[in-house]
């Protein structure tokens, strides 16, 4: 009896491995490559050290959570040459294939939305990641078109935990200023929002709307009722597999581009 060749590795590059859509984006991918023997392989592969290995590792193709603007790394993935798809938002001159969220649309859709509930006076919280940068200004862009006058605009360098996102809500509170709606540019953000509101007797929506964004459909788990923007991130995930296995197997050219578009679901929160 044959035996079946070795599984061959696909990098896996993305600022954290711990974040909830990368996970859910990992799974996926990685059930969809492993019938036709490719496996994920994940490390910290900035650094010199880390570059080295990934040399090492010779991988058949790269998953890359957001953009790779890494200057030493995406050298180092181009002289590879191996297909390669950026997911959830895309470098300015991508090295090879890309499946991203239009983010500049959503925060523009979130602007819109509280404008048409008769929201004046907004606020935004939003991470210092990529994707939620594009949210973010799209939002404020969006807002000041439509007339909403943006009282406040806060952005948390790091968001991980729910602590990080009552943080950034009481930081919004210090600026005393007088809001009617908020957009948060993740769902973690917008549950903190909401819980940290109650904690101070704001009834949600009658005193302040919340408005979200879902990476991977768990909004009404941080928060029942939250209204939000979203995408399915196994769905990106399996996007992004089929795409370098259609690469690895010449069924797909390089540098092909898909935009997915984020879903808008309104529940209690506006």
């Amino acid at each position: 009896m044959a035996s079946l060749p070795p599984p061959r590795p696909v990098a896996l590059i993305s600022p954290r491995l711990d974040a909830g859509l990368s996970v859910r984006a990992m799974q996926a991918c990685a059930e969809l490559l492993a019938p036709a023997g490719y496996y994920l392989a994940a490390a910290p592969w900035n650094g010199a050290q880390g570059l080295a290995l990934l040399g090492e590792l010779r991988p058949a193709a790269a998953l890359v959570i957001g953009p790779l603007d890494d200057p030493g790394l995406r050298s180092a993935v181009a002289a590879l040459e191996i297909p390669l798809v950026e997911t959830w938002s895309v470098s300015a001159r991508p090295l090879d294939g890309a499946i991203v969220i239009d983010n500049a649309e959503a925060g523009r859709m979130a602007a819109r939305h509280l404008a048409a509930k008769r929201h004046l006076r907004v606020a935004c919280i939003s991470a210092d990641y990529p994707w939620e940068r594009g949210r973010r200004e799209g939002f404020i862009g969006s807002a000041a078109a439509l007339g909403l006058e943006l009282v406040a605009d806060i952005v948390q360098p790091e968001v991980q935990h729910m602590n990080d996102g009552r943080m950034a809500f009481l930081r919004l509170l210090a600026t005393n200023t007088i809001f009617d709606a908020v957009f948060c540019s993740s769902d973690l953000l917008a549950a903190a929002a909401v819980s940290e509101a109650h904690n101070r007797d704001l009834h949600v929506p009658q005193d302040l709307a919340v408005l979200g964004f879902t990476d991977d459909g768990s909004a009404a788990q941080w928060a029942q009722g939250l209204t939000t923007l979203g995408v399915d991130a196994a769905d990106m995930g399996r996007r992004a597999g089929q795409f370098l296995l259609d690469r690895l197997d010449g069924e797909r050219g390089a540098g092909e581009r898909v935009t997915v578009e984020a879903v808008f679901e309104e529940r209690l929160s506006t």
